[in-house]
């Protein structure tokens, strides 16, 4: 059920909307912007897919603004002829922060709504730029309030609504991270939904440090169980976890609430994959997503995520050369997806082409892979837990860097380790020529191609694991001779 609203706006976008909006003579501006819905589990995102600037005549400023109906119907026809809302921008000169609706701006914005609904079939989006530290606000009409704006790509702001979503309380196991990036940065931190998708090597050490860093809500997917294959590069696994097959998503959730620092701390574990409609739902609902798997579908919707609904992605990885039993050598790499940034294809962290095969089964058919050679992707398995730290910190580092921009820098590349050299090569231009993931997929929301469908591995991982609790339910009941 939808409770929750919010709005995206990609940051190339934001750039031109700052540049009409900000004025040199403090007057208020303002103009239409089209929009798609994003739908998760319980939150819609009104996504901004474009501007219509006003032309000569259609808008007058004279301290405040007026604009005209000739301008608002263009606006509204654009909108209904590419599938989008429209919205109504306006500025403040000196706000910061999210701003209030007061009446004058309340009445300008009703005038529209019912003819915007009328026009688009979508209702009527109303949004607030506060030039005083470039902060959005949003309300869909009724008007149902927005809880955050976020402006994402190259960098990563988010404006709250404190009423619907309030600063929480600094505590004293924080104070160390408040030192090292201040309280705007921890408030922010404190705020985020956060999806880590994947609980193994490296999202176990994921999961762990953003509990500790302050992180308020945390929602963790996995369908895999705890092996003892696993005991040696799996943080908090223990035999006994192993021989419970217990859930990773569990294990995970649970070491999360010990480590927590936030005062009102919430962890969802979910035994789901992304890839099934509802582990997608409910990872559409989150304000950023780490990625901590290696397949390629996953990815593949991460990818979808990242660029349609506007959440970026933090993804990383490891890949071990070990030949004859001797380590040559091992490189890590972490990255973030998001409008403006080279996206996973792109990256090489994933092949397209086995995404059909991954769907239809085939990754998890023995015969198949072991038809497959020994250096193919799909087929190495190598890493250990040094390794998965290193990954986990690469992803990590992008992560803060994206949302506390030391010395003013939120994006400086994607990044690749090489453990035999000790260099680090980074990456700075986006996608190749011709990726859809930076152009036509932007910001299209539930207009996206579907992605999901049925994960036959995680249905037999969650009914493998329900029998396995049944029988040690009915041992437990049986009367002790």
């Amino acid at each position: 059920m939808i409770t929750r609203f919010s709005a995206a706006v990609p940051s190339p976008l934001a750039r031109r909307l700052g540049k009409h909006l900000l004025r040199t003579d403090g007057q208020e501006d303002c103009c239409f912007v089209l929009w798609r819905p994003a739908t998760g589990a319980r939150r819609t995102t009104a996504v901004l897919v474009d501007v219509v600037l006003p032309l000569e005549g259609e808008r007058i400023v004279h301290g405040t603004v007026d604009l005209t109906s000739a301008y608002f119907l263009r606006s509204a026809i654009l909108a209904a002829e590419r599938g989008c809302g429209v919205g109504l921008i306006h500025s403040h000169p000196q706000g910061h922060g999210w701003q209030r609706l007061n009446q004058v701006d309340h009445d300008a914005e009703t005038s529209f709504a019912a003819q915007a609904f009328a026009i688009t079939d979508r209702p009527l989006l109303g949004m607030t730029f506060a030039e005083g530290d470039g902060g959005h606000s949003a309300r869909s009409y009724r008007p149902l309030h927005a809880e955050s704006v976020r402006v994402v790509g190259e960098e990563f702001t988010v404006t709250f609504n404190s009423l619907l979503l309030p600063t929480p309380t600094v505590t004293s196991a924080q104070q160390r991270s408040l030192s090292a990036w201040g309280q705007q940065t921890q408030d922010t931190l404190a705020r985020l939904h956060v999806g880590v998708v994947g609980t193994g090597s490296v999202g176990m050490l994921v999961v762990e440090a953003l509990a500790r860093t302050g992180i308020g809500r945390l929602t963790l997917f996995d369908f895999d169980t705890v092996e003892t294959v696993n005991l040696d590069r799996l943080l908090h696994a223990t035999s006994r976890d192993a021989r419970a097959k217990r859930p990773k998503v569990h294990l995970a959730a649970r070491e999360a609430r010990r480590a927590a620092t936030a005062p009102a701390f919430q962890v969802t574990a979910l035994e789901a994959s992304i890839t099934e409609p509802d582990g997608f739902a409910v990872a559409a609902d989150c304000d950023v997503l780490f990625s901590c798997v290696d397949r390629p579908w996953p990815r593949h919707v991460l990818n979808q995520l990242a660029y349609a609904h506007l959440i970026p992605v933090v993804d990383g990885g490891v890949s071990v050369n070990a030949r004859s039993g001797s380590l040559q050598g091992a490189e890590w790499r972490a990255h973030i997806a998001a409008p403006g940034r080279a996206c996973l294809e792109c990256l090489g962290q994933y092949d397209s082409a086995y995404v059909p095969m991954e769907r239809d089964g085939l990754l998890e058919d023995p015969s198949y892979i072991t038809g497959l050679p020994p250096s193919h992707p799909m087929r190495r398995k190598e890493n250990v837990f040094v390794f998965s730290t290193a990954a986990a910190a690469a992803e990590l580092t992008q992560f803060i860097t994206m949302v506390a921009a030391p010395g003013g820098v939120s994006d400086n590349g994607a990044h690749l380790y090489h453990l035999a050299t000790g260099t680090l090569d980074r990456r700075t231009e986006g996608c190749e020529p011709g990726c859809p993931y930076n152009t036509t997929l932007l910001a299209l929301g539930d207009a996206a191609p579907a992605v999901t469908g049925r994960h036959l591995a995680a249905e037999r991982a969650r009914n493998t694991f329900r029998s396995h609790f049944t029988r040690l339910a009915h041992r437990w009941r049986e009367p002790r001779s």
